[in-house]
């Protein structure tokens, strides 16, 4: 692949680092599969990107690279976009659920950290 052909989506191909500072190979089961369907996939080439294709990219870029190589749409890939679509909102749920149990947490600890500060107060004042 030409160096002017290389973009956003050829990065799914290099390894990421995870959060504990390991790297992690990216999945390539999605594009092989393409590949496999439609041939060499060659993104539309265009050196811009609109608010809204920036967005999309960020929402899934896997989603993003194939519509940026304008695949006919047929009635499987439907199927694959609505179930795709459904697991990323179950994400979204769980991602939801995990930030409000951080928050609740974090309420938590600081209403402890204000009994015991009162506790120790009145336990400072009761000694004196």
């Amino acid at each position: 692949m030409g160096e002017e052909k290389r973009g956003i989506a050829d990065r799914n191909s290099t390894p990421r680092r995870s959060g504990l500072g390991h790297s992690a190979p990216r999945s390539q089961g999605w594009r092989v599969r393409a590949e496999q369907a439609y041939g060499e996939l060659a993104p539309e080439p265009s050196w811009t990107l609109s608010a809204s294709e920036i967005g999309a990219y960020a929402f899934c870029p896997q989603a993003w690279f194939l519509q940026r190589c304008r695949l006919p749409v047929t009635a499987e890939i439907k199927g694959r976009r609505q179930a795709g679509s459904k697991t990323h909102q179950e994400i979204g749920r769980q991602t939801d659920l995990v930030r409000t149990a951080g928050a609740l947490q974090t309420v938590l600890l600081i209403a402890i950290a204000v009994v015991l500060l009162l506790l120790g107060a009145v336990v400072l004042r009761g000694l004196g």
